[in-house]
């Protein structure tokens, strides 16, 4: 029978093997005493601090908690699972939310367990895993009458649908979770303000950006905290309304952004939150500039893995070049995105549209209905139903231009019968 026990033990157990005192383990990490706590069982480590022990014990966190008595570390592990979980290390976090899953631990909410599970796969991309995972705690929930589960569990299915880009879908399950928030007369602000986010992007991508600008103004009047959060508010609130042509909304609610920028004390946050500022700029004013200002941020990842963010960039560099009729320029950037970006990249609709751009200038038909074509394929793959519209438009008019009445035609019949097919998918009518 294989002894069972506590994580301190256990830690103190590889270490003794290591040959190494607690200052060694200590040094850099925390305190002697803190891991004389932690061995004694008298204090729990953080996700991050056990990494680190793991690491310096040079054993697998999956090793080190391997025969750990559930009884006592089931807690811990939890903790340690959704401390993953909110660092974004979701692929680490899924081994532990399985394995207390599958102990079935009389102790443990197994619901929240699963949610967390299911938030990591629909992080991870693993959509239908998601889905799958939360259709059966929607059903739990609505047993149960867990009425904070269900909101969160029919707004992360609303997620889930919108990243399948199930537009639809996604509406559905977002005003299912509106509705039962709705039914209490005291709600949770901050779940409420997500929902409601949440809403608003779903219109946003289905281009009625009068119901999306409704809700994001909405979400804020909830009072969010985080500065970050009131940031990235502000923004999908002035891109929405430039979308509009609101144009003077639209400014309001870019120097608010621009003004919290100055606040932010995270360096990654505060480029993201400059790259949306400043390609919203760019659609007015010294649009030099606004290049110069990416290319500033470009700089910024250029020693990071993060080559595709990187590729974003250089295609919404291109964007604006080709806005401004400067088709080299544009056709220069649009390549270096090639370089840094899957082909099926959300980013590469945004580089295909200038390229077709690019050789209609040049009159070169037939690349340009390749790029359209392949535009069109990224945005639909990837849920964008207002670009999509806009490109087959595009396309459309390119068709007719040349005098293929017949092939724009078939096209718009077929855009509009993918339209017709998503609204009545699952016998779902809005």
């Amino acid at each position: 029978m294989i002894d069972l026990f506590s994580l301190g033990k256990r830690i103190r157990e590889f270490r003794l093997k290591k040959g190494i005192t607690q200052i060694d383990l200590a040094r850099g990490l925390c305190t002697p005493s803190m891991i004389s706590q932690i061995e004694s069982d008298r204090a729990k480590p953080s996700h991050k601090i056990l990494v680190a022990i793991a690491e310096r014990l040079s054993v697998s966190i999956e090793h080190l908690l391997s025969d750990v008595n559930l009884d006592f570390e089931f807690r811990s592990k939890l903790k340690m699972a959704v401390g993953f979980v909110r660092a974004k290390e979701f692929r680490t976090a899924i081994p532990f939310l399985q394995e207390l899953i599958d102990s079935s631990h009389p102790r443990m909410k197994s619901s929240e367990i699963h949610l967390e599970l299911a938030t990591c796969h629909l992080e991870l991309g693993d959509v239908e895993e998601a889905i799958t995972l939360l259709n059966g705690l929607y059903e739990w929930a609505n047993r149960k009458q867990g009425h904070e589960m269900l909101v969160t569990t029919l707004m992360r299915l609303g997620s889930a649908y919108q990243k399948k880009g199930e537009s639809a879908l996604a509406l559905f399950h977002s005003k299912r979770a509106f509705e039962e928030l709705e039914k209490v007369d005291e709600h949770d602000p901050i779940l409420r303000s997500k929902v409601l986010t949440l809403l608003g992007s779903v219109y946003e991508q289905m281009g009625k950006l009068e119901e999306a600008a409704t809700f994001y103004e909405g979400a804020l009047g909830e009072g969010q905290g985080k500065i970050e959060e009131r940031g990235q508010s502000y923004l999908k609130l002035a891109e929405t309304y430039h979308k509009a042509q609101c144009f003077e909304k639209a400014e309001e609610y870019a120097e608010r952004a621009s003004m919290l920028l100055d606040e932010l004390k995270n360096v990654e946050q505060e480029q993201a939150l400059k790259y949306r500022l400043v390609k919203l700029k760019s659609k007015k004013g010294d649009w030099r500039k606004s290049v110069d200002a990416l290319l500033q941020i470009a700089e910024h990842y250029q020693d990071s893995s993060e080559k595709e963010k990187i590729g974003a960039i250089f295609a919404d560099i291109a964007m604006i070049c080709s806005k401004h009729g400067k088709y080299e320029d544009a056709w220069a950037y649009a390549e270096r995105a090639r370089l840094s970006l899957s082909d099926l990249h959300p980013a590469m609709g945004i580089v295909h549209r200038v390229l077709a751009k690019v050789y209609r200038e040049r009159r070169d038909n037939e690349k340009v209905e390749k790029h359209l074509h392949n535009a069109i394929k990224i945005f639909q793959q990837h849920g964008k139903v207002a670009e999509f519209e806009e490109v087959n438009n595009q396309l459309c008019e390119h068709l007719i231009d040349r005098g293929m009445h017949k092939e724009a035609f078939e096209l718009l019949a077929k855009f509009q019968s993918f339209m017709k097919q998503k609204l009545e998918q699952k016998g779902i009518v809005l």
